[in-house]
């Protein structure tokens, strides 16, 4: 079964969180909700009313995947489809398919980084 995209995941609301973890670490799936926010253009504001935290974590989080875009990768935003000889990739931000890993990593990172910083991570 395929995993489910970002907006699949999220069109219909935020990841759950309930009152006894407005004070823990934000998880993978909320890190997610961010990216898909900053996707869709949402300022800081509403990523972080959406998902019920504090505008500055969402503004935190967003500084450091431009800092160190490896954070970016770490959250899984790609399946490999087929066999892995072929190497063939689905991006979970846009559905594209992508050869390569390099190819993939760098195509997710255009999503959400300017060019520039997207070669001075992955040359």
């Amino acid at each position: 079964m395929p995993k489910p995209t970002l907006d699949q995941l999220f069109r219909e609301g935020r990841p759950p969180r309930d009152s006894a973890q407005y004070h823990n670490w934000l998880t993978a799936e909320e890190r997610r909700f961010i990216l898909w926010g900053i996707k869709e253009r949402w300022p800081a504001v509403r990523i972080a009313d959406g998902l019920a935290v504090n505008e500055a974590t969402v503004r935190r989080f967003r500084r450091r995947c431009w800092d160190d875009p490896g954070l970016i990768l770490e959250l899984d935003l790609c399946e490999m489809m087929g066999r892995a000889k072929n190497e063939e990739y689905r991006c979970l931000v846009c559905e594209e398919r992508v050869i390569t890993r390099r190819a993939v990593q760098r195509h997710i990172l255009e999503h959400f980084l300017e060019e520039q910083w997207v070669n001075e991570f992955l040359p």
